[in-house]
């Protein structure tokens, strides 16, 4: 377990030292709960059993567990708090999701063998994608806002840099529009390179939405 870790709560990045600091200092199990949640997911990316049990540990101090965020002794919710929770748990849920899923993606190859996904501008499949399904409340022309919920998956293997300005030059082309309409979009007159370049980013898309879809997404 290192404490000097980084995690991103939201799109900030936080030391381990300080999730835990205020895991344990909350006042109620809601707030418990609220810095639990991104410590147990960097337990689950890391595979740190010594950060898992020690989280559970401070749970069962607390006489709470990871699945009842509150006890009999206290107050019942409110209906802030339930929803509050709810967010929580649905925003750990997508994010573990899309994290499996692109790592999913990353680990495809094409029929040489190689990386399926392997040029800087294959995020654009993702990012259009992650909009046509509503990942990670993901919208249109919110390059930063991507840009930070990728980074805080900490994917164990990317096979291209993700930049701002890769990202942003999707707008000239026609993967700004959603999937399902790409093939509609095609220019009257395209090179062999352009028609090589566009198989290789439907076949990424096919893919990744065969993925999603598979994650529930």
């Amino acid at each position: 377990m290192n404490l000097d870790d980084i995690l991103y709560t939201g799109s900030r990045p936080t030391t381990l030292r300080i999730v835990l600091g205020l895991m344990e200092d909350a006042e109620n199990s809601l707030e418990t709960y609220r810095w639990a949640v991104p410590a147990l997911m960097h337990s689950y990316d890391t595979e740190d059993k010594e950060l898992f049990d020690y989280i559970q540990e401070v749970f069962k101090r607390k006489e709470l567990s990871p699945y009842k965020p509150y006890n009999k002794k206290e107050k019942p919710e409110t209906s802030d708090e339930k929803l509050i929770r709810k967010m929580v748990m649905n925003e750990h849920v997508m994010r573990s999701k899309a994290k499996m899923a692109l790592e999913e993606l990353m680990s495809q190859k094409d029929a040489k063998g190689d990386k399926l996904f392997c040029q800087k501008n294959h995020w654009w499949v993702v990012f259009r994608l992650f909009i046509d399904h509503q990942v990670g409340n993901v919208r249109e022309n919110r390059y930063k806002e991507f840009i930070e919920l990728i980074a805080s998956l900490n994917l164990i293997s990317v096979n291209a840099e993700l930049d701002m300005t890769t990202l942003s030059n999707i707008s000239q082309d026609i993967y700004r529009y959603p999937y399902i309409k790409w093939q509609l979009k095609i220019p009257r007159e395209v090179s062999s390179r352009w028609m090589s370049a566009y198989t290789r980013m439907c076949q990424i898309a096919e893919k990744l939405e065969e993925i999603l879809k598979e994650k529930g997404f």
